[in-house]
């Protein structure tokens, strides 16, 4: 039973008991304190809510992002309010741009000046200022969404939202613009996040469509709007996703999926024989469980060829290729929660390479005690990797700096199985396990290129 599931019926058994309740103390029977049914109600409401993130801002304050040529990306210069070398990205207007928005708002209001350019209503298309129409039904009480470019705002644009609220017949108020209503400069890419059951659905509704065991443009429109962005105003951001602040049907996650360019993909891979393969390899070269869940599967992805030197160092090196794969989720037998993945080259379908890792639940402590290396914990952690991969006699190579993982920081070993297959081991360093392990295929090398990143 999923846990939301159980929240209800655990939550309907107690409407079912009597407004008084029993404890037992020390074998005494007495009478026990109220339930907080309140308390209780606002928590599953907290589980399941669908409204925007307030948490997202915290700790913004009056935190900019700087914004390196940016006169060269807008194509202007800055005005009175600041420049443009800092982009705001808090859903708001600045001080300046506030004080002047009202008293634009006045000389409106006294009929001494009008908006005369374009309407920025409902833009979807090289948005720099946006205002979008909401139905307050969907949406929490809101009547209306505003996008506004990192950069300082013109008198100009200060007019056009003032006029865009007047088209929905409301008074452009700047000082009501928050999270819920507004968002700047490419900070977040949507107006909230999916709920994590709606992105459970989200995500096996995807590899239906793309199995082609669902069509897609059945289900009608959407009902998010995506305009598409100029992203030289939204620190490279090109689109903005508004989803409505109630719970989204199967029906309108497939009509986004389908706007969003998901599509059957049965015609240009064998999807079926991809979970196969990919699975095989996953269970019998790296250990894996059989009982992996499929989270994903990817379709237009890239990579470049690796290189190998005698010592295991890495680089890359050559064309970018184009790539698919896909990307499984399981627990450990310790309980641990772990995911592994595919990478397949699209044109030849060779291998490129294939990792599983474990994933730390909870904040990571980076700065925490780590244990001291020792030649008995690297012959340790070598034992066990092959065993997992099922080799024995390799090589391995100790990469002379941590590396940082889904499980916390990790020393690395690599070692060449393969005449272009090379395997790599990542160790955590707080407890000297084997946390992670990749295969990949690579030439062998004399030389590093020094142009290229080195991994060592």
């Amino acid at each position: 039973m999923k846990k939301a599931n159980l929240w209800m019926a655990l939550l309907a058994l107690c409407l079912l008991l009597p407004a008084a309740a029993l404890g037992v103390t020390d074998g005494v029977v007495e009478e026990a304190p109220m339930v907080a049914m309140d308390g209780m109600r606002l928590a599953q409401e907290a589980a399941e809510s669908y409204l925007p993130d307030a948490t997202v801002y915290v700790g913004y304050g009056d935190w900019t992002v700087a914004w390196e040529n940016a006169a060269e990306w807008v194509g202007s210069e800055a005005d009175e309010d600041g420049c443009y070398e800092d982009v705001e990205q808090r859903p708001r207007l600045t001080a300046g741009e506030a004080a002047r928005a009202k008293a634009l708002l006045a000389r409106v209001q006294a009929g001494e000046i009008a908006y005369a350019g374009e309407s920025i209503l409902n833009r979807m298309e090289d948005v720099i200022v946006g205002v979008y129409a909401l139905d307050p039904a969907d949406y929490d009480g809101e009547r209306a969404y505003v996008l506004l470019p990192g950069t300082c705002l013109t008198d100009e644009q200060l007019l056009s939202l003032i006029d865009a609220f007047d088209q929905l017949g409301l008074v452009f108020d700047p000082d009501a613009l928050n999270y819920r209503n507004c968002a700047r400069g490419g900070g977040i890419e949507c107006s909230r996040f999916l709920a994590a059951e709606e992105r459970e659905r989200f995500t096996l509704l995807a590899n239906l469509i793309e199995r082609g065991l669902l069509d897609a443009e059945a289900f009608g429109s959407a009902q998010a709007v995506q305009p598409k962005l100029d992203s030289r105003y939204y620190c490279g951001m090109e689109d903005f996703t508004l989803r409505p602040y109630r719970a989204i049907p199967d029906e309108e996650l497939c009509a986004m999926l389908a706007q969003s360019g998901v599509h059957d993909r049965t015609g240009e891979v064998d999807v079926s024989d991809l979970e196969k393969t990919s699975r095989a390899i996953l269970y019998e070269r790296l250990g894996c469980p059989l009982s992996m869940t499929l989270a994903y599967m990817f379709y237009e992805g890239g990579y470049t060829p690796a290189q190998f030197d005698a010592n295991g160092n890495q680089a890359w090196a050559g064309e970018g290729r184009s790539s698919y794969g896909a990307f499984f989720t399981y627990r450990t037998a310790e309980g641990i929660e772990a995911y592994a993945d595919t990478t397949f080259d699209r044109e030849t379908g060779e291998l490129v390479s294939a990792s599983t890792m474990h994933s730390r639940t909870g904040e990571m402590d980076w700065e925490a005690a780590k244990t001291p290396f020792s030649h008995e914990a690297l012959a340790a952690a070598i034992a066990e990797a092959e065993k997992q991969l099922g080799l024995t006699g390799l090589s391995w190579h100790l990469r002379d700096e941590e590396c940082y993982t889904n499980w916390g920081s990790c020393w690395v070993i690599c070692a060449r199985a393969e005449d272009d297959l090379w395997v790599t081991a990542y160790i955590g360093m707080d407890d000297g396990q084997v946390h992670g392990l990749m295969m990949e295929r690579g030439t062998l090398v004399e030389t590093l290129p020094q142009e290229a990143p080195v991994n060592r």
